[in-house]
């Protein structure tokens, strides 16, 4: 039986509807749901191997800072997203982290699965760029959606419920920490390198762009210093291609709108 994962585009009010979306293999059913008992009734009900939500589950471990390492490291590869405390975003942040609490008590994994940067890694057009582009690359990747118009809080839950089972799988990359919450994107593994030096700059750029993992064992590579990040990328690029690896087709790092 494949693994039901749920997905919710959660929002920082109960007044404005959140989208809810439930995938049970690659058959999506989805709902827009107001309240917390809403979200957790239809949740539970449906007993998902995992929850997967689009709002940050953590806070800065850094006195002061509206940022934590996740989102550091995703705006470091030009990956859009929101910082956790900016005004903006602090009621979404605590009610997110609320619900993790009460779904985990419930004995079910919960993850943040950030629907922008798995629609950059998976090459689907986020909702602010091309919404029917994304109702259809969710269709073109095998998914099985309702046959009705759906609103871009749906599609943006099924692509977190999408993350929830990629998660599953163990075909995943986590930006960040587990102290301040990772953020969970999709990441099918196509080799193995091992960083000499290392780093995280360079592993994370390696997974997202590459499908390339750091491991001990693996092709040595060594990044070089550079003076710009579009530098510093260029040359793990020539390293990667130079080692034998081919580029994971489905990335596209055009200048698309990559804004949470």
């Amino acid at each position: 039986m494949a693994q039901r994962s749920v997905g919710i585009d959660l929002t920082g009010s109960q007044i404005k509807p959140s989208g809810w979306a439930l995938l049970d293999g690659s058959r999506a059913t989805t709902a827009l749901l107001r309240t917390d008992a809403e979200l957790l009734a239809a949740t539970l009900a449906t007993h998902p191997a995992v929850v997967s939500l689009d709002s940050p589950l953590g806070l800065p471990r850094e006195p002061g800072s509206i940022l934590r390492d996740a989102e550091r490291e995703l705006m470091a590869l030009r990956i859009g997203v929101y910082p956790c405390l900016l005004p903006s975003m602090v009621r979404l942040t605590h009610r997110g982290i609320a619900l993790k609490k009460i779904i985990k008590s419930h004995g079910i994994p919960v993850i943040e699965g950030f629907p922008g940067s798995a629609q950059d890694s998976l090459g689907i057009p986020r909702k602010k760029t091309d919404l029917a582009g994304l109702h259809q690359g969710l269709i073109d990747y095998g998914l099985e959606l309702p046959n009705r118009t759906l609103k871009h809080d749906e599609l943006d839950a099924i692509t977190a419920a999408l993350v929830g089972q990629f998660w599953l799988s163990g075909d995943y990359h986590a930006f960040g920490n587990d102290e301040e919450g990772p953020i969970i994107t999709p990441c099918r593994t196509r080799g193995q390198v091992h960083l000499e030096p290392y780093s995280r700059m360079a592993e994370n750029y390696l997974a997202f762009r590459w499908g390339l993992r750091n491991h001990p064992s693996g092709v040595p590579m060594k990044p070089v210093p550079a003076k710009t990040n579009k530098a510093f990328f260029a040359a793990l690029d020539d390293l990667a291609r130079a080692a034998g690896f081919e580029l994971n087709p489905v990335v596209d790092r055009g200048d698309r709108d990559r804004n949470r």
